[in-house]
């Protein structure tokens, strides 16, 4: 399912935020030739969630941004959702998307039209006829995708590894950084930029970008160079160990592609001379530019066809394993390619990286991919830090906050959008505060995750402990607040057989030191081998949002008492799957927004200074959602009167 976004209204200010300027500087340091922003709009922003809610939540976050004149330089943002709600990989969640922008760019007129020019209204009836033809027609799918550039953030996922996060999506978690914008800055405000700045490939040729939501990228983008045909993707420099949690390019001097290694072992690297003389590999950094003829080639792969409601949809035996495994883009489509790719090669490769999909549809793929040019550029300057994981967040925030201060080291805890009250403060290093309201001390023992959370008297975690408190509504629909007691390294997707931990100690084991049979926390419908924390009623729900105290004796069940214990079998429970279909999406992002609010109204003087990106559609969106309203208004009217008095 696809939704466009409203276009911006006439007031909204065109003028670059923080992050766009950043992504200028950035690019500055590189090389001095203009960005390719403005005069190369993208024809299409599009988002993907991983299901209805998620997608809901990303259409507010997109929406309001296109009404504060934030996304500049595109010209329709859709959200797409996977076919049918199921989870269908990267491969096909990319293929899903062009067949909603021809679904889109064919229905005009029956073909496909110049970027500059319109449809008449009355052609819009008379050649529907012709809009279903076209769109069955791969000449008209190549010919409308040869005019077209595409950006595709791929933002789904179950947030099993962030759980705090599942509500608004890896894409949206709120990170530090410094803006001027009414709303908080989040990973795709910081992405963005960099992704937008990409420059066009030199022929006429159509360009579809794929990226990874979860991942911030910096490097120059006028250092990036796109071949002509084909695909290319972007590496960077990086050590053997540090590669093996994701893809590796093998490639020439020129940077054409001989293999592409997915999550390959550093032995297995040197076998397949990945490793250059000074140890390093070329690390895929998940950025995948490909022409017109290469969608066109993957439509014909999944035997896209009209439907009779007249939407491009896949058939056949490939629809049919993709819907039921999915394609992963850089597993079964990647490893594929490259000079040296045999079909024996790609075979041992993505059956070992997870691969369920048939020997007969991989046979597909590979005689359908495998003839394609495929370049990889090695960007000279890149820095990469990934949000994935509840204990990357910590360690990407501190890497984060050292490089917007300039700085190697630094001893601290990373603090998002809190709002502290006098007398509040923070202790503690390692770890990670966002979203909270503190009107009394919060105490960290290390590698800690706080989310959500009001603090209205001390609280202090031990090492290695995470709490997030989510509005949401429980089964029967009454309004309620989750808690989530875990550890940072408790691993949702594992069952306990493979390793899973409960506040960081084995599953079995926590269920036993509180009296809990495993009946108690999964359906009976559920095999044992699919028995994860992500299926598990582990987390109460409550009337309040400072309820949570009662459920800290969680992360140490050995030390509870025997009321505790009951209270817990008792309570109303919830797995964090069920979690992320009940939450209340745009509660949380209201909180979020309310707090960002309180820290603006707290510097006016700065926000009001005369090289301010803080624009008048920001300020109106805060007045409306102002609860205040009258103070709100009577602090603006006291700075502007200090901005006349002093000449400003």
């Amino acid at each position: 399912m696809s939704r466009p976004l409203p276009k911006p209204s006439n007031g909204a200010h065109l003028a670059l935020s923080d992050h766009y300027r950043d992504a200028l500087s950035l690019a500055a340091d590189f090389e001095t030739a203009p960005l390719q922003t403005a005069a190369n709009p993208w024809d299409y922003l599009i988002v993907t969630p991983s299901n209805e809610g998620q997608a809901a939540a990303y259409e507010a976050q997109l929406r309001l941004r296109r009404k504060l004149g934030l996304l500049v330089g595109v010209r329709e943002v859709m959200v797409v959702t996977d076919p049918g709600g199921r989870r269908v990989g990267s491969g096909g969640s990319t293929i899903h998307c062009i067949t909603q922008v021809l679904g889109r760019e064919l229905a005009l007129t029956g073909r496909a039209l110049p970027k500059d020019s319109a449809p008449q209204p009355e052609m819009l009836c008379c050649e529907h006829s012709a809009a279903s033809t076209s769109l069955g027609d791969p000449t008209a799918w190549q010919e409308a995708l040869r005019q077209l550039r595409i950006l595709i953030v791929h933002a789904g996922g179950d947030s099993r590894r962030l759980p705090a996060y599942g509500s608004c999506g890896k894409a949206f978690v709120p990170v530090p950084g410094e803006s001027d914008s009414a709303v908080p800055v989040t990973l795709f405000d910081r992405q963005l930029p960099t992704y937008l700045a990409l420059p066009p490939p030199k022929n006429e040729a159509g360009q579809i970008v794929i990226t990874s939501g979860d991942v911030l990228l910096k490097f120059g983008p006028r250092n990036v160079r796109f071949t002509a045909e084909g695909v290319t993707g972007l590496g960077c420099h990086a050590s053997p160990e540090q590669a093996t949690r994701h893809g590796v390019y093998c490639a020439d001097g020129d940077g054409r592609v001989r293999l592409f290694l997915q999550k390959a072992s550093p032995e297995e690297q040197e076998e397949r001379r990945a490793v250059d003389r000074y140890g390093q590999s070329i690390l895929d950094i998940g950025v995948l530019s490909f022409d017109a003829a290469m969608a066109v080639a993957l439509l014909k792969m999944v035997g896209a066809s009209p439907d009779g409601s007249g939407r491009l949809v896949w058939t056949g035996p490939m629809a049919d394993a993709l819907t039921a495994h999915g394609l992963d883009f850089y597993r079964e489509i990647c490893c594929a390619m490259g000079d040296e790719a045999t079909f024996e090669y790609y075979l041992e490769a993505v059956r070992g990286s997870g691969s369920e999909l048939d020997e007969s549809l991989l046979r597909r793929i590979y005689d359908t991919v495998s003839p394609i040019p495929f370049s990889v550029q090695v960007l000279p300057h890149c820095r990469f830090l990934h949000f994935g994981a509840t204990e990357q967040i910590i360690s990407s925030g501190l890497d984060l906050l050292r490089q917007d201060r300039g700085v190697s080291d630094l001893e601290a805890h990373v603090s998002v959008n809190n709002h502290l009250l006098d007398g509040a403060a923070i202790a503690g290093a390692n770890a990670w505060v966002e979203g909270c309201r503190l009107r009394s001390s919060l105490r960290l023992g290390g590698k800690n995750v706080v989310v959500g959370v009001d603090i209205d008297e001390p609280l202090a975690l031990p090492p290695g402990a995470c709490l997030d408190v989510i509005p949401g509504h429980s089964r029967e629909g009454r309004e309620v607040w989750f808690v989530r007691c875990c550890g940072v390294g408790d691993t949702f997707k594992r069952t306990a057989e493979q390793g899973a931990t409960f506040c960081g100690r084995p599953v079995a084991d926590w269920l036993l030191a509180v009296g809990a049979r495993p009946e108690d926390v999964w359906d009976g419908d559920i095999p044992s081998e699919q028995k994860t924390l992500w299926n598990a009623r582990v987390f109460p729900a409550e009337d309040g949002p400072t309820a949570y105290r009662r459920w800290l004796w969680m992360f140490d069940p050995d030390a509870a008492s025997d009321a505790q214990r009951r209270a817990w079998l008792a309570a109303d429970r919830y797995s964090p799957a069920e979690i992320a279909k009940l939450a209340d999406h745009e509660v949380f992002e209201k909180r979020r927004t309310m707090l960002r609010a309180q820290a603006i109204r707290r510097s006016l003087r700065r926000m009001f200074r005369s090289t301010s990106g803080f624009s008048a559609a920001d300020l109106a969106y805060l007045l409306e959602q102002a609860q205040d309203r009258a103070a709100w208004v009577a602090d603006v009217l006291e700075e502007a009167r200090y901005h006349f008095d002093n000449g400003g």
